[in-house]
């Protein structure tokens, strides 16, 4: 009878340790598709072209699994890695993590103020960036770099779907959630 108890219990452990085994976590790029959106400046979308843009701004939502994964990643980009070390910090406390990637094909000028979540427009104060190293002004073509930059947690309904723009253009993306 004993034999036959410890049978029971190392199968219901086997079958709960098989089901935790066989659920994969999402791979980096995976959590980076779901929150991160494109917004082309002065760009006209035509399927999978676009004509005329000045720059490409990808909006990526930071939060703690994408953190924790582009630290476990070796193939991570640096400035994921680098920038995912906001997390955490107090300065974050109530707010919301977003990395802009601004790829330049045109000399272009950046004004953070024109750069929106939702209802809510990003002030340098938001900018994580220290003041010296902030994207800001004038950007020749060709440029390739990353601005760290917070949003009130209030302004990102789990679920909903938010406008995510610079200036008069914009994309649509969904809020993690259910």
């Amino acid at each position: 009878m004993k034999r036959a108890g410890w049978m029971v219990v190392f199968l219901f452990v086997a079958a709960i340790a098989g089901t935790a085994w066989g659920a994969q976590a999402k791979n980096l790029d995976e959590l980076l598709a779901e929150r991160s959106t494109n917004v082309w400046v002065d760009g006209q979308v035509l399927g999978d072209l676009v004509l005329g843009a000045k720059a490409r701004l990808t909006f990526i939502y930071v939060d703690p699994a994408l953190a924790v994964a582009a630290r476990n990643d070796p193939g991570a980009p640096e400035w994921l890695t680098w920038h995912s070390r906001h997390i955490g910090e107090k300065d974050l406390k109530g707010k919301a993590l977003f990395l802009l990637r601004i790829e330049t094909f045109t000399p272009w000028e950046l004004v953070p103020g024109n750069i929106t979540v939702g209802n809510y427009t990003v002030s340098p104060e938001d900018v994580l960036s220290l003041k010296e190293y902030s994207l800001a002004g004038e950007l020749p073509s060709g440029f390739k770099g990353t601005m760290p930059f917070s949003v009130p947690k209030s302004f990102l309904k789990s679920g909903s779907r938010i406008t995510l723009g610079y200036g008069e253009d914009s994309a649509e993306w969904k809020v993690l959630g259910k």
